[in-house]
């Protein structure tokens, strides 16, 4: 008689993973249950699972979420023999495996299982027309605002597009821009909170700086609309965004698009698989964990659903190795970077999307505004609540 398991993830539907699984039950006679969650609801689906110790066996869970999963004690912790079952850090992104940690904490909570950089979008039409080098274009701060400039002034009606209202997206979005200014959000020793120092905030203010440049009747646009308005509108040169809009992109439109990273280390994003403490049956959930993380399957299910596999050996199969578009996404995700994992990030985040709400809601009805004094207004008591916040973690 099979054993049954039942398995999270964040997808629309099963049928991308569905085979997977069946393979999977055929080989070692666990049946696995899938339980779907949105990404705008999982989160709360998840806390009520380590609240009340009772729901799946193993989840995918967003990789900057775990420290939060921690705190609250809801979580298996690997030991080197798990590990080695399932394979050595080695075999993973290096930046994906640094964020199944608590920083300077050796204990692994997660396995790395998907993940996607977010870059730049941008159509080559527009740029080469307003004379722009392609290969500079965004490589800088200075040159991406030089970049829009040029093609606002060469007629483009929607020169930039990204969410200017409160959601998590503009932290993700600005964190290439913290990195490319020398700033960071949290101290090495995780200690202490760098937002609010001085070369977050500029680079901070060189991003919310290119909100000029979305026209006035898109400055409300929320989350993932800005893929929309991209995909569906040829009079939008450029967005950030990731790998799931390759699926997406039309045959004309695939052969215009063009990818930049951003002027900083590109955000690594993605989501990690997690063991339940309640699990009574971890060692079946480690089981399909070790068959996830194998290559063939990291290639298959990755490109279905729009991201990129953790494992490196996958990255150097087709199509990540010879498509232009999949190639672009790997020099992204190799070249990415992670938020650094505390205690207290998923309040640092929710509260940071709230304060860079404001900050957008003042730039659009006052465009003279100084940024660095406002962000400095707005993030500075932030930072010393946090710290009290850590300090007491």
């Amino acid at each position: 008689m099979s054993i049954e398991i039942e398995f999270s993830i964040q997808a629309p539907h099963t049928d991308f993973i569905q085979p997977i699984l069946d393979e999977f039950e055929a080989k070692h006679h666990i049946h696995v249950k899938v339980r779907l969650l949105s990404w705008d609801t999982a989160w709360s689906d998840l806390v009520k699972v380590a609240l009340y110790n009772d729901g799946p066996d193993l989840s995918e869970v967003g990789s900057t979420w775990l420290g939060d999963l921690i705190t609250m004690s809801a979580l298996h912790s690997f030991v080197p023999e798990e590990i080695n079952q399932i394979g050595k850090p080695g075999r993973f992104l290096p930046a994906a495996w640094q964020g199944c940690q608590l920083l300077d904490q050796p204990e692994v909570w997660a396995i790395p299982w998907l993940v996607g950089a977010r870059f730049v979008f941008y159509r080559r039409d527009f740029v080469l027309r307003a004379g722009v080098d392609e290969e500079t274009a965004f490589a800088t701060a200075e040159n991406f605002d030089l970049t829009l400039h040029r093609l606002q002034e060469h007629g483009v009606p929607v020169p930039w597009i990204v969410p200017t209202v409160a959601t998590h997206i503009t932290l993700l979005n600005a964190a290439s821009w913290v990195w490319a200014a020398g700033g960071d959000f949290v101290s090495p020793d995780g200690k202490h909170i760098l937002i609010a120092q001085h070369h977050a905030i500029a680079g901070l203010r060189n991003y919310f700086a290119l909100g000029r440049f979305v026209p006035p009747a898109l400055r409300q646009i929320k989350a993932l609309l800005p893929d929309s308005q991209f995909l569906q509108h040829d009079d939008t040169a450029a967005t950030v965004s990731g790998p799931w809009l390759f699926a997406l992109l039309s045959p004309t439109l695939r052969e215009n698009i063009g990818l930049a990273l951003p002027p900083g280390a590109p955000f690594l994003g993605g989501s990690h698989l997690v063991i339940w403490k309640h699990s009574r049956k971890q060692d079946a959930a480690l089981k399909l964990i070790r068959f996830l993380s194998q290559t063939e399957i990291q290639v298959q299910y990755a490109q279905r659903i729009g991201l990129l596999p953790a494992v490196v050996e996958a990255l150097n199969e087709a199509p990540f190795s010879t498509d232009r578009l999949w190639q672009l996404a790997g020099q992204a995700v190799k070249a990415g970077r992670v938020v650094p994992i505390t205690r207290t990030w998923g309040l640092m985040e929710d509260r940071l999307a709230a304060e860079f709400g404001a900050v957008w809601a003042e730039l659009y009805a006052n465009p003279q505004l100084d940024l660095v004094l406002a962000l400095q207004r707005r993030l500075d008591p932030l930072a010393k609540r946090l710290d009290q916040v850590l300090a007491q973690a």
